[in-house]
């Protein structure tokens, strides 16, 4: 369950963590979150105790994700909406310590510095480098990550699974400011992004029969299963895009599979039918 680009974003976190000899991992995230239940295995692999402080009352302890994380051990409080938003500010941290002790803070979707920095590492991985990386985005973390280590050198195309989320590109910007501190640098690594915000499908956690449809073909025609809330918007913006490119040259396109098949289950609940029914 440590998947995908989770695994990028806890893996210096969980060293951060045992160098600075905390027991404890608290993070934070919705109720369906990938992030919360790669949390919980990876403390319960590497030895620590973990929490999870989850958005909104309506969350259900027995949902897929929520009853997984709790199995692994995760201490589960589901929490209303404004309390979540004021624990992500530095006054709420010190709240959240006030109550569970000095533990070691990650942030919702893993989305701070040593995030990024795992993040970079998949860059070197890949077998050459393309024209163009196709993936999904939230907190724009694993986008931060191969912007930085891509150096310029390929497009990448973010597909957010946000509904009216424009604020991934201002804070990007805002962070590569800080930590390189020449805005005309910033400018050269933000020319090789796109943000493409109208393949969210109804917003977070939110799905449709259209994209359904494209997911149980994509998996008859290539054996690969996507999941509903992040994989499969990128992967269906990638093949709307291609339908309609007018390429003066051929290009090779990367598409990014990020994991969380997870998911899957918690949209099934929703839907009352399997997506994919014969596997």
């Amino acid at each position: 369950m440590i998947s995908g680009n989770k695994w990028r974003k806890l893996k210096l976190n969980l060293q951060q963590a045992r160098f600075k000899g905390q027991q404890s991992l608290l993070t934070m995230g919705g109720a369906h979150s990938n992030h919360i239940l790669a949390t919980a295995e990876a403390a319960r692999i590497f030895g620590f105790k973990s929490i999870g402080i989850i958005r909104g009352m309506a969350a259900k302890l027995e949902n897929p994700t929520l009853s997984a994380a709790a199995k692994a051990g995760m201490r589960i409080e589901i929490v209303p909406k404004s309390d979540f938003d004021f624990y992500q500010t530095w006054e709420g941290k010190d709240a959240l310590k006030a109550s569970f002790g000095n533990c070691y803070f990650i942030p919702q979707g893993g989305a701070n510095y040593y995030g990024v920095q795992g993040c970079q590492e998949i860059i070197g991985e890949l077998p050459f480098m393309p024209d163009r990386i196709f993936l999904a985005t939230a907190t724009g973390t694993t986008l931060q990550g191969l912007t930085l280590a891509a150096k310029g050198e390929t497009r990448l195309t973010a597909i957010s699974v946000l509904k009216g989320d424009d604020l991934i590109r201002p804070k990007m910007e805002a962070d590569f400011l800080s930590l390189l501190g020449d805005r005309e640098t910033v400018e050269d690594l933000m020319s090789t992004v796109e943000i493409l915000s109208d393949f969210h499908h109804g917003g977070y956690a939110k799905t449709s029969i259209k994209l359904i449809s494209f997911m149980q073909r994509f998996h008859n025609e290539t054996g690969i299963k996507l999941d509903p809330v992040y994989t499969a918007k990128a992967a269906y913006a990638m093949f709307e895009l291609a339908k309609k490119a007018a390429l003066s040259k051929s290009e090779k396109w990367v598409f990014m599979h990020t994991g969380g098949l997870q998911g899957i289950a918690a949209m099934e609940d929703q839907l009352g039918y399997e997506i994919y029914p014969d596997c």
